[in-house]
């Protein structure tokens, strides 16, 4: 088994990334399982951190987020509140304590690996990967929102949550 970096956006890139690295189309897929993508995202001190109700624009974009999960059951009950950062001493006033990664994967099977040779665009990746119904990392990050264990704003920082929900 190994494992690699490739620097890309997110788990779809890695398809073009390698292309563009001349790797041969037809090899890519015999080769690679899975591509995944994570960030790291700083987790909320427990201590201090401070329920609030989402704002308007947090509101629109966790429904659109949790809209398109294909497995409801990994839909957070709570949909309209968040936690947001305070400070105390446990934390150094910074509300944050630890870090939890956010991550998105997609399994190279036979639509990934028809879609592979034609030279795809990251957009046919994700469109022949929805089927597989794995979460993208802006669902695994407004999960961990609605859950608790990070902020929007935290999320914000660390991904771009408009380019694809809005």
């Amino acid at each position: 088994m190994v494992f690699s970096t490739l620097h890309t956006n997110d788990a779809a890139g890695t398809f073009p990334r390698l292309i563009d690295l001349k790797v041969n189309p037809k090899v890519i897929s015999s080769a690679l399982t899975i591509a995944l993508a994570q960030r790291l995202v700083r987790k909320l001190c427990s201590a201090c951190k401070k329920e609030t109700a989402l704002s308007e624009s947090e509101q629109k974009l966790a429904d659109a987020v949790l809209a398109s999960i294909e497995d409801k059951a990994l839909v957070p009950k709570n949909r309209t509140g968040a936690f947001s950062a305070v400070g105390c001493p446990a934390c150094n006033n910074t509300g944050y304590k630890g870090r939890i990664g956010i991550f998105e994967g997609i399994v190279v099977d036979k639509q990934i690996e028809e879609v592979v040779e034609k030279n795809p665009s990251e957009r046919e990746i994700w469109q022949a990967a929805r089927p597989q119904g794995l979460l993208t990392m802006q669902q695994d990050g407004v999960i961990k929102v609605l859950s608790g264990v990070t902020s929007f704003p935290e999320l914000s920082r660390v991904i771009d949550l408009e380019e694809r929900y809005v």
